[in-house]
């Protein structure tokens, strides 16, 4: 228990044993929860935070004060120029189609006929208060994404705040080390670590794949995860190396969610109530996951934007690898919205002190979960749902 995350993982175990029903002590360790879920299987959570040292918000330079598409996209080109991505890393694009730099430019063109100076404006403030690799990625996500820009837009007339959760990139195939790669360039170049909780800096997933998240704390308070996963380098039908051949590193998909402050304490907004309020809004929804929490991790993705413009030529050589390719690889995008229980007061006041900060439950970004991680079961159910066909 020697450490002070460690110690203070305890105390919200503590917490919720005393004052929620539902959780288990876990045997041996103290900084552990056990729940049982609907089919009577036990799942585990780890509440120690991740170490980290909070760092500037390096987004706001570029997107601050924006106004107009045009200033948009050339803050969006800047912030790509400012720093390292996977475009400088050797070999990094060598699996990687000349079609996904079309697909990039087509959703800036259909953004600059489309988008509002009201859009404009949600998304550039937005993403200020990201680094650069968060906001460049998240400006690919909202442009392409109408799901990602209705939450947006909904939000601010109920009076949410909405955070970003995490992105999931989707590198190629751990056969050239597409994941490994990636990862090395967040933390050498962009400042973010992975966890110190072993279990939680690699995941392995039955179906054939792994991912490295990797997490990142701005002073303004905002916690950002990137989720990195590719293909098993066994499994060559596996989509996630496909979906990087297509589209390059875009987002698989942009998470978020939204707080909301009542009664002088920030909440949050559980996943029901942000996929009603969607659905008035005419995006399609499909079904949660992690109900069984108690509120701690629950999700739920929207339907995938389809892409139906991928080249010929490419869709053959898919269909050359599994004749299902051409038709999954279609679906491009997706949101995922993301509930995460808030701590009490004193002790988000304790998390916050972990790393030097001090927190204001007025302050927007000041969001404090409960669990900061990603449930591998949970994980593994986006990719499912990122492939259904309708």
């Amino acid at each position: 228990m020697g450490n002070r995350y460690a110690q203070f993982a305890a105390s919200l175990v503590q917490d919720l044993l005393r004052d929620e029903d539902g959780w288990l002590a876990y045997p041996g360790s103290a900084v552990k929860l056990q729940v049982r879920k609907e089919d009577g299987s036990v799942a585990s959570l780890d509440l120690t935070p991740f170490a980290a040292t909070p760092v500037d918000a390096t987004a706001a330079p570029f997107f601050a004060g924006v106004t107009s598409v045009t200033e948009l996209i050339s803050a969006y080109h800047a912030a790509k120029r400012s720093a390292q991505f996977e475009a400088q890393i050797a070999g990094g694009l060598d699996h990687v189609s000349a079609y996904a730099d079309e697909f990039l430019l087509h959703l800036l063109a259909r953004a600059e006929r489309n988008l509002t100076r009201g859009q404009v404006a949600l998304i550039a403030n937005w993403v200020k208060d990201l680094d650069v690799y968060c906001a460049v990625k998240s400006v690919e996500s909202l442009l392409y994404s109408k799901a990602d820009l209705a939450l947006l837009e909904v939000a601010e007339p109920l009076g949410w705040h909405v955070h970003f959760d995490h992105l999931a990139i989707r590198c190629g195939s751990r056969a050239h080390l597409s994941a490994e790669k990636v990862e090395k360039l967040l933390t050498k170049h962009h400042d973010y670590v992975a966890s110190q909780i072993p279990e939680e800096a690699f995941y392995q997933f039955p179906d054939g794949w792994n991912a490295y998240p990797v997490y990142k704390l701005l002073r303004n308070g905002q916690i950002l995860r990137v989720f990195i996963d590719q293909s098993d380098a066994e499994d060559e039908k596996q989509i996630i190396q496909h979906w990087n051949t297509v589209y390059g590193y875009t987002a698989h998909h942009l998470a978020m969610r939204a707080t909301k402050f009542q009664a002088g304490i920030r909440v949050a907004v559980p996943v029901q109530e942000v996929m009603s309020a969607l659905h008035r809004h005419g995006v399609q929804i499909m079904a949660p996951t992690g109900l069984y929490t108690h509120g701690l991790l629950e999700q739920v993705f929207t339907k995938p934007e389809r892409n139906t413009q991928v080249p010929v030529a490419l869709n053959n050589s898919l269909a050359s690898v599994d004749p299902n390719l051409p038709k999954t690889i279609e679906n491009a995008k997706l949101l995922e919205l993301v509930s995460r229980k808030e701590m009490k007061i004193h002790l988000a006041q304790e998390l916050f002190a972990l790393y030097g900060l001090a927190y204001d439950p007025h302050a927007a970004h000041h969001s404090a979960p409960f669990y900061q991680y990603f449930l591998p079961e949970q994980a593994a159910h986006v990719i499912r749902t990122s492939q259904q066909v309708t």
